[in-house]
């Protein structure tokens, strides 16, 4: 049986000499994996579709609950991000984030058009970071981690001054509500990340520092370890 689906190439392992197996985000069902042979030699017609990045429609030969792609046509490589080193981090963040929060074959269109929409952003626009941390901020909320930035957690005040923020509950406290529980945080993070969840424009450099706190808040909240996020932020790039 022939399956066709439209999907993003999170990455792959090798799978003997010349073969890999492909983790793809699909539009029509979500996480799939996949079998790709003889793409490993020089002359592979398919090699393109291998590649971590590749929005393409793939053709896939179904066997029970195992697929093997027949034939791919590319839609879109967001070849820029191959050319700069902070697309590459902020792009790679986007599909590794996928794979660790979503399992395969549950759909959510959702998510896969806000995956789209965010690589083509980092790819082609000029602000990489912010567009990175757009995309964590309404991620996280799809996967059940919303952060709360609309103000203090407990009193719903405006936080001008002193922000504390409690990775348990996600939320942020101002210094009247603060009751030892968090640590407390830069104004320009919180308020870069507010400006960023209300679609505001933002420096890069307070991108940066929302990136951070996320990184924070994915490794103790969530217990997941963002190899790529890291890696940008360590580099400081």
């Amino acid at each position: 049986m022939e399956e066709k689906l439209n999907g993003i190439v999170l990455g792959g392992v090798s799978y003997g000499d010349n073969d890999k197996i492909l983790n793809i985000f699909t539009l029509e069902k979500g996480k799939v994996s996949a079998r790709i042979k003889g793409v490993k030699k020089a002359s592979a017609k398919l090699k393109f579709a291998a590649e971590p990045f590749c929005f393409a429609e793939f053709v896939f030969l179904v066997s029970g609950d195992k697929r093997t792609v027949k034939t791919a046509s590319l839609i879109e490589s967001f070849y820029p991000v191959r050319e700069d080193i902070v697309k590459f981090f902020c792009a790679a963040t986007v599909l590794e984030f996928v794979k660790k929060f979503f399992r395969e074959n549950i759909t959510d269109s959702e998510m896969f058009v806000l995956v789209l929409d965010a690589l083509k952003k980092i790819a082609y626009g000029n602000s990489p970071k912010k567009e990175l941390l757009a995309f964590l901020i309404f991620a996280l909320k799809e996967v059940g981690y919303a952060l709360k930035l609309d103000g203090c957690f407990a009193c719903e005040k405006d936080i001008e001054v002193k922000p504390y923020f409690d990775y348990n509950v996600g939320g942020f406290f101002c210094e009247n509500c603060f009751m030892g529980v968090g640590r407390e945080i830069n104004i320009k993070t919180y308020l870069a990340l507010k400006a960023v969840s209300e679609e505001k424009d933002i420096l890069e450099e307070d991108a940066t520092l929302g990136l951070r706190l996320i990184d924070y808040y994915i490794s103790n909240k969530a217990e997941e370890k963002m190899v790529a996020l890291e890696e940008l932020i360590r580099q400081k790039l």
